[in-house]
């Protein structure tokens, strides 16, 4: 240790550049390493960017400002047209029955309970005209609701399924000797009847955009009736104020024989014109009924969207 301290001592001026040497040797080996990190990365880019020019050059139509220009101008036409169709479809927005989102959040409940039970009085009080006929029980598919109070939560939802339930109902019994089977809410099945042993389905990306549409319930209702009333239902569901979506559709005829063969070619003969005395045709002919007159039973599955009130997103200005 001596002999070290000696030496630096006879020999300062070597120690000193010695030591600024190994200092700067190691900053410039640090700048080295940092530069050549970042040479690769630039390398890398580089060789990016390049593969994406190669793959514009050889698109068809390539991309130039004229047609960045067309494609700006498609884009904005295309959102116009959605805006429009948006607001169209608004046109079929379900209102809560009778008002009741006008009423404080603690009075709506009551509401709604109290306008749910005058109302399927009236229903069936109807049907005694029409001679239409209501399942026992019958209760808008919103039999929960008899004997208790919604929560505030949820009875805007509820009013509205009133809504169009109750227009459903009046389509229905507004037709002479029609039967009503069901008429229920479609419900989904419960977390807990999942099956654990199934694999679990990739989880999609959540997009930040909301459907423009929402769906309040669904309906099963199934009836019989004869083919012309149920062309017109079929009608008014396809006219209605809201937006309805038949599910499913079942039919089947009451009658399931067909006519004996005899009973046809009876039929046909009574339908082919006759001669007169003064040896001419009947003008006025017999039509053969072979099938029509039978009842139909039928099963539809209905579902009702609604299109919430929501800020439509404007086109970009076109350069």
């Amino acid at each position: 240790m001596n002999k070290l301290t000696t030496w630096f001592a006879e020999n300062r001026a070597p120690a000193v550049f010695a030591a600024v040497f190994l200092a700067l040797s190691g900053v410039a080996g640090w700048f080295s390493y940092s530069s050549w990190d970042d040479y690769s990365a630039a390398t890398t880019a580089f060789a990016g960017s390049t593969d994406k020019l190669a793959n514009l050059t050889r698109k068809t139509p390539p991309p130039s400002e004229h047609n960045l220009a067309l494609l700006g101008k498609s884009l904005n036409s295309e959102q116009t047209g959605l805006n429009d169709l948006l607001s169209t479809l608004r046109q079929y927005r379900i209102p809560a029955f009778h008002g009741i989102e006008k009423a404080k959040p603690q009075d709506g409940p009551q509401l709604f309970q109290d306008a749910l039970r005058a109302q399927v009085t009236k229903l069936k009080s109807a049907t005694a005209t029409t001679g239409a006929t209501l399942p026992s029980g019958f209760y808008l598919a919103l039999e929960d609701y008899e004997n208790r109070l919604p929560s505030p939560d949820d009875t805007i939802a509820l009013s509205k399924q009133l809504t169009v339930f109750n227009w459903i109902t009046e389509q229905l019994i507004g037709h002479s000797g029609l039967i009503v089977a069901e008429f229920s809410k479609v419900s989904t099945a419960p977390p807990s009847q999942i099956v654990k042993n199934m694999k679990p389905l990739p989880v999609a990306p959540i997009s930040k955009t909301l459907p423009a549409y929402e769906n309040p319930a669904s309906l099963r209702v199934s009836f019989r009736c004869d083919q012309g009333s149920l062309r017109e239902i079929l009608n008014a569901l396809s006219k209605a104020p809201y937006f309805l979506v038949i599910d499913t559709l079942q039919l089947q005829n009451t009658v399931t024989e067909p006519p004996r063969r005899d009973t046809v070619q009876q039929q046909a003969v009574q339908a082919t014109p006759q001669p007169t005395a003064e040896g001419q045709t009947n003008a006025v002919q017999r039509i053969p009924i072979v099938v029509g007159r039978e009842e139909v039973n039928a099963s539809l599955r209905i579902r009702i969207l609604d299109f919430p009130d929501r800020p439509q997103k404007l086109p970009a200005a076109t350069k």
